[in-house]
């Protein structure tokens, strides 16, 4: 851009005073500047608006459209046509290799289904309580019509319903016996509570269904009143706020240990997300909170809250952790973090993983932008992808995908990189493209490392998995009350997800440990309260 168009747009901020700006030149009979800086304004203008369009159908997907990144192969073969010569050799091959993997695998003919009486529907299951109900045929119909004599019963036709039951509050009456000496008339002693709130009523049951309720089904605490309401038991939307965050502290102890847990592991997954928080002192009355997530061994997944986006958060969080970290490009990862004169790298370089599906948006962003080059790229990470596909398939130790991923994905690795390199000078500045080649190439050397190890995934996919329901939820309740109702999401999330993996029902679990932990569980033992521990003393 001139030197003319970069002092009207950093000068000018209406239209008058580059109408002014014109005429001088037009005075001046500098018309050959005056050209030039009406063409590079409109170009300013042009790429502006292309960036807002962008972003703007970027947004609308998100809310409207297809949610998956996945490129079918026409698309892809589409774009290479448009590209003509200037598909790599390699990446028309790839193209051609997974477009045979996707089609369809030919399935050995079934073998004849058996029929049944329940015409192939799955069974119910067995552990649902049965109630035998028995239809007698009618009084006028048990006399036989050729001779009338009364008809026996030779046998039942039974057929299965499925029938629900609704839920039901009920009142349990606790009386604590008292014993006295009969003859000091001292010594009174009363039996302990085995109410689970002092200061309340509900009983564990009903605060695990609150708590699941929330975090896992997205029901919002009015909806629950609401509910509670068809039952004939009035409860405030407030006091069922009460009651749920009374419960997540009950069961804090657990989420910490969780956490310990997950920052012992050797390899990590950590993503963050939005959450919307009131505040008050926030002139729109709403701030901008994250909640983080970190992926441990299986089934361990722990969550934060953190007030911004500072890169102190994470480091407290992780702090003592000395495994590997797989990240996306969050530029906190990169920063440097204690005391002065005592900084330490939040994650250090050596020890920090990239993420595959990070790199691949980028490109899929340019793709949706209409430039074809995105499509090889594309092409290469879909042949990265297949071939993790096919470790899972096979289920391959991680030695053995180690070795794999050495003979087949690191050639197309460096494919990849090859073609970012030479494609690099081609690109406009600032379009869509050059962002993605810019965050791939920033992000190679820890993208390269995944591949350097079989226990390592190629992208943080299950972090952000994991953080999933929490959008869903906040789609509901919109926003966290508080700081402190953000906290509560946070461990509410880390127990209730770390169930999920350990395929343990969350409303068991919270309605168990509930009880125990409020009659006395001793801390030194809260290990054997975690949901895998958990599940096989059941």
């Amino acid at each position: 851009m001139s030197a003319a168009a970069n002092e009207v747009s950093e000068t000018f901020e209406d239209l008058e005073a580059v109408r002014e700006k014109l005429r001088e030149l037009a005075n001046a009979g500098r018309i050959d500047e005056l050209i030039e800086l009406v063409i590079d304004l409109l170009a300013r203008v042009r790429s502006d608006n292309n960036e807002l369009a962008q972003r703007l159908k970027a947004a609308l997907r998100m809310l409207y459209g297809r949610r998956s990144e996945k490129v079918s192969s026409a698309q892809l073969a589409f774009m290479f046509e448009s590209l003509g010569n200037d598909v790599p050799a390699s990446a028309a091959e790839a193209l051609a290799s997974t477009s045979k993997g996707n089609e369809p695998i030919p399935q050995p003919p079934r073998p004849p289904r058996r029929l049944t009486g329940k015409r192939g529907r799955n069974p119910l299951p067995e552990h649902l309580p049965r109630e035998i109900r028995t239809i007698r045929v009618p009084e006028a119909e048990r006399r036989c019509a050729d001779c009338g004599a009364e008809k026996k019963t030779i046998g039942y036709l039974s057929s299965e319903i499925l029938e629900f039951v609704p839920a039901q509050f009920k009142v349990i009456e606790d009386r604590r016996e008292k014993v006295a000496c009969p003859k000091c008339e001292a010594n009174v002693q009363i039996a302990d509570s085995q109410k689970v709130m002092d200061r309340g009523r509900p009983g564990p049951g009903l605060l695990a269904h609150i708590v699941v309720s929330k975090h896992d089904d997205s029901q919002p605490l009015y909806r629950q009143s609401r509910i509670y309401e068809r039952y004939g038991v009035h409860i405030s939307d407030a006091t069922l706020g009460e009651w749920c965050s009374f419960a997540l502290d009950v069961v804090a102890p657990i989420a910490r240990e969780i956490a310990r847990r997950v920052l012992a592991s050797s390899y990590v997954n950590i993503d963050d997300t939005t959450l919307r928080v009131l505040d008050r002192k926030n002139p729109k009355g709403v701030k901008k909170g994250r909640i983080w997530c970190v992926v441990g061994e299986k089934p361990d997944v722990a969550f934060f809250y953190a007030p911004d986006w500072k890169a102190e958060h994470p480091a407290e969080f992780l702090r003592g952790f000395e495994g590997y970290a797989q990240t996306d490009g969050y530029a906190g990862f990169s920063t440097s973090v204690g005391p002065p004169g005592q900084e330490v790298p939040l994650i250090p370089e050596e020890r920090r993983l990239g993420c595959g599906m990070h790199i691949r948006r980028k490109f899929e962003l340019a793709a949706d932008a209409g430039d074809a080059r995105a499509a090889i790229a594309l092409t290469y990470f879909r042949k990265l992808y297949d071939i993790e596909r096919i470790c899972k398939e096979r289920e391959l130790s991680p030695d053995e995908r180690k070795a794999m991923r050495d003979d087949c994905s690191l050639p197309v690795l460096a494919e990849l990189y090859d073609w970012i390199e030479k494609i690099d000078s081609k690109v406009v500045p600032r379009s869509r493209l050059h962002q993605a080649l810019t965050y791939a190439r920033n992000q190679r050397p820890y993208f390269e490392r995944c591949f350097s190890d079989g226990r390592f995934e190629i992208d943080n996919g299950e972090a952000e998995r994991q953080l999933r329901p929490l959008k869903l939820g906040e789609k509901n309740y919109l926003f966290a009350g508080s700081e402190n109702g953000a906290a509560d999401i946070a461990t509410a999330r880390t127990i209730i997800n770390t169930c999920r993996r350990a395929g343990v029902d969350p409303l068991a679990y919270l309605t168990d440990v509930i009880a125990k932990l409020q009659h006395g569980w001793p801390r030194a033992r809260i290990a054997e309260l975690l949901p895998n521990a958990w599940a096989p003393a059941r």
